[in-house]
């Protein structure tokens, strides 16, 4: 259910998320935190889900979530690269 996001689509439309701030990082991290819940309970709606329309909704919104997930991963080892 992974949805691939080019490496370079990242870097155009988040790169002002790679700098080296602290505040970047506390965005970065509230970011995921807001992200988690959605993805894990997507996830558990998923498998106790009979409701074939329903499946098909909850999937687009796990898979977005964990593109956004993957985005946000992304922007962090950009940062890593950055400071090392």
């Amino acid at each position: 259910m992974m949805i691939q996001q080019s490496a370079s689509s990242v870097n155009a439309s988040l790169s002002v998320l790679t700098d080296e701030s602290e505040q970047n990082g506390k965005l970065l991290h509230s970011l995921s935190n807001k992200l988690l819940p959605i993805v894990v309970f997507s996830e558990l709606a998923l498998r106790r889900c009979e409701d074939d329309q329903l499946k098909r909704q909850l999937e687009k919104i796990h898979g977005a979530a964990e593109q956004a997930r993957d985005i946000l991963l992304e922007i962090r080892s950009l940062q890593a690269v950055r400071t090392s």
